[in-house]
């Protein structure tokens, strides 16, 4: 008996072993570290001294980093990935500043703090949009009204207004709304002189409400389309709301998709 209860504890043991061992196992997603900053600002960051970091701003570019000699090990870390970001390897023990630069324009001074640790992706967020050359010669190659036209259709039909890139949302407008309807802004594509939104828009009150495009103008807004289009919301139910606005806070008069 005494060995039958012995077999079984064993058993059961190395039923738990196998449990714990494919817990452990069991693949874990590591988000990015999101770091606003501004033009111009300085942040303090740890980067591994272990293993490559990587560095990105989304919706940019990053074309350089400038650090004093020796700082990095791999002499290739102004040269961009894919997603325009730049892989970085140090061995530093002790903090150190460098700089990154964007093709959009924006210089963010980081403080490295190095520790052993696993390599991290670092995104560093830009409060203001950016504004891609290629972008802005599309936009010019042709009449305004038809390049508003020609976004609304690029986005709505899940593509991307040429020379434009998805970014985190920033300086999303500002609309002055009935109390019961909540925008919440999903995304945000930027170009040249113009930046487009993708916005949820949700009656929380308890009838109907119209919602026309004007209801959405606003300081810089230069076109707005609702789609599925709709002249009312019922209660409880959102729509989707797109928004083109200008990026120079100037434009030739607000046209309505």
């Amino acid at each position: 008996m005494k060995r039958k209860n012995k077999a079984c504890r064993l058993t059961l043991l190395a039923g738990l072993l196998c449990l714990g061992a494919s817990v452990l196992a069991e693949p874990v997603a590591v988000l990015p570290v999101k770091v606003p900053v501004s033009p111009d600002s300085q942040v303090r960051v740890a980067l591994s001294n272990t293993d490559p970091n990587l560095l990105v701003v989304p919706g940019d570019r990053i074309i350089a980093v400038d650090s004093a000699q020796g700082m990095f090990l791999n002499d290739n870390k102004a040269l961009g990935q894919a997603n325009g970001g730049v892989q970085l390897m140090t061995a530093q023990t002790t903090p150190f500043t460098f700089y990154i630069r964007t093709e959009g324009g924006l210089t963010v001074s980081v403080i490295g703090v190095p520790q052993k640790r696993d390599g991290r992706v670092l995104q560093f967020i830009s409060g203001r949009p950016v504004q891609h050359d290629n972008a802005r010669r599309w936009e010019r190659s042709q009449p305004y009204v038809r390049t508003l036209i020609a976004i609304q259709q690029a986005v709505l039909s899940g593509g991307v207004p040429e020379g434009f890139t998805e970014a985190p949302v920033a300086a999303a407008p500002v609309f002055s709304l009935p109390g019961c309807l909540s925008v919440t802004p999903l995304q945000m594509w930027s170009g040249g002189g113009l930046r487009v939104y993708r916005l949820t828009v949700r009656n929380r009150g308890a009838s109907s409400l119209a919602v026309p495009e004007r209801l959405f103008q606003a300081r810089s807004v230069r076109a707005v389309m609702v789609f599925p289009f709709s002249t009312t919301l019922m209660p409880g139910t959102d729509t989707q709301v797109w928004v083109t606005v200008s990026n120079d806070g100037e434009g030739e008069g607000n046209a309505n998709g």
